[in-house]
């Protein structure tokens, strides 16, 4: 019973530590980006990210097995088997150690493919060799983060959360910090990748040290379990099919818009600013799906129905959809002033692009339980196989519309296919062939949206009369829309479950009060 407490807590604690993260990760970028924008110049600060999506197909070197860490380490909890999970512990950490030798050894490569791509739009010769320093320095950087994957899994299939979430918010203030310090000092983008991987290395060290010490799990060599490997590179094969499509939507506009000599790091620049907003979208609704995972994976490997599955899609679902249609809704209703005062003029495309990269992945978000329900299963082919052939569609539909409709028309190509993809086609599926009740999800969930449609369509026709390019009067309209929004959720949308998540936490501290002044 102590134990099953001791769980639960770790999963409310993880779950309130995940959005306090994600609160942090989300306020420091308001104060911090417009620092580093002045810092960097928009040209630098492109140049920086295009760096970013280039070495980040160095991800698919992993070949999706990231993925099925924690699904093994999960399988051998669930079956009590410590030594079976220290092996499995030691197949994994030599499998990542070769997936980063060859990382490193890739990153060496497109360095040398860098220069007939983006000679032309890069200007003089120190932006293309300032490309290339930082390629390789990302790159040991990623090689890094796959060396620590299978102590984070080990830690997230314990369902250790407050560990988890107290290391990722030391990171999220940690990180802008130090390339502050980096920035004023004088450094430029270098200094930044430099930054980062110095931090890398000191998580990787305090990730093994609690593996080791507080857990007490130590990968075994000795008797590894070689025969999972085929196995592992199986089910991990549409995994990897599901990340070069998410590569392929999340990074290629960058590299297509970089290397258009009339676009190039400005046009990159101005994009990346657009596409941070969807980020802070999906960081923030998938922050309580990180500490349900292990769940739905014991709920599927203990049989649970169909229609139990979908109870906890609904249940995660209409959660993620307040948030979801709060931060979209609200930044339509509040974006365009918002850029002008954080990022400064000359961002004026970025409101559209985050527009039509902000809506179409709602649906995707608020139903990421059934991803994690036909990973699980095994039962992801379908979806891969979708999504790369709609991933291939969106970047020749972006070759085409870049050159008509710039950076902008970039974007709109991702948002429909991701209407298609995410939305048609694998509402179909979850439907038809995993036999979710999709009609059900959707019933319980549609409601949520309307209030939001409403209050964002009030505020964009008062924006014609009550100027919001002003921090004042902006936070005022922000403060009066969130309120509205809250409120009319809790009186008529909320249902007793979404009440209790905030009225349990207020009763109990007012239960402990009510004891303290008892004994006092």
């Amino acid at each position: 019973m102590i134990k099953a407490n001791t769980k639960l807590n770790q999963v409310r604690v993880g779950a309130i530590l995940s959005y306090i993260n994600m609160a942090i990760g989300s306020l420091i970028p308001m104060f911090y980006t417009p620092i580093m924008l002045d810092l960097l110049g928009q040209s630098e600060y492109g140049l920086y990210k295009l760096s970013g999506s280039v070495t980040s197909y160095l991800s698919l070197i992993s070949f999706g097995i990231g993925s099925a860490v924690v699904r093994y380490f999960t399988k051998y909890r669930a079956e009590n088997d410590k030594e079976g999970e220290e092996n499995v512990f030691g197949l994994f950490n030599i499998i990542f150690m070769i997936i980063s030798a060859i990382t490193v050894i890739a990153g060496i490569v497109i360095i040398f493919i860098v220069e007939p791509i983006y000679g032309a739009s890069l200007k003089g010769g120190n932006q293309l060799n300032e490309l290339k320093i930082l390629v390789l320095i990302l790159s040991a950087n990623t090689a890094l983060n796959f060396l620590c994957t299978p102590y984070n899994s080990v830690v997230t299939s314990h369902e250790r959360f407050l560990f988890l979430q107290v290391i990722n918010i030391l990171t999220t203030v940690a990180v802008p910090i130090v390339n502050l310090i980096v920035l004023f000092m004088g450094f430029k983008s270098i200094g930044l990748a430099l930054s980062s991987f110095s931090l890398s290395i000191l998580i990787r060290i305090i990730y093994i040290i609690y593996v080791r010490n507080s857990l007490g799990i130590k990968p075994r060599y000795d008797n590894m379990p070689r025969h999972l490997i085929k196995e592992i590179l199986v089910f991990s094969f549409w995994i990897f099919v599901a990340n070069i499509i998410n590569q392929l939507y999340n990074s290629t506009d960058t590299i297509i818009i970089g290397a258009i000599p009339a676009l190039s790091t400005v046009g990159v620049a101005i994009y990346n600013i657009g596409v941070t907003f969807n980020g802070m979208v999906l960081s923030f609704s998938t922050g309580l799906l990180s500490v349900l995972t292990p769940k739905v994976n014991m709920m599927v490997f203990g049989n649970s129905t169909n229609s139990e599955l979908t109870d906890i899609m609904i249940r995660v679902g209409r959660l993620q959809c307040y948030i979801v249609s709060l931060l979209t809704f609200g930044f339509i209703a509040f974006g365009q002033p918002f850029i002008y005062l954080w990022a400064g003029d000359g961002y004026q495309e970025a409101y559209w692009v985050a527009i039509v990269t902000m809506i179409p992945p709602c649906i995707p978000l608020i139903q990421n339980v059934a991803l994690n329900i036909i990973v699980a299963q095994n039962k992801h082919r379908f979806r891969s196989l979708v999504f790369l052939a709609i991933a291939i569609v969106n970047v020749i539909g972006t070759l085409i519309c870049v050159n008509y409709y710039g950076i902008i028309g970039a974007a709109a190509v991702s948002g429909i296919a991701f209407v298609l993809g995410q939305g048609l086609i694998m509402n179909w599926y979850y439907w038809k062939r995993i036999n979710l009740e999709i009609p059900r999800f959707w019933k319980g969930v549609i409601m949520i949206f309307i209030t939001p449609a409403i209050l964002s369509t009030i505020t964009l026709v008062l924006s014609n009369f009550i100027d919001f390019y002003n921090w004042v009067t902006f936070f005022i309209g922000v403060v009066i829309y969130t309120v509205i929004f809250l409120v009319i959720n809790w009186l008529f949308i909320m249902n007793n479950y979404e009440k209790d998540i905030f009225r349990s936490p207020i009763k109990s501290i007012l239960s402990k009060l009510r004891k303290k002044k008892m004994y006092d």
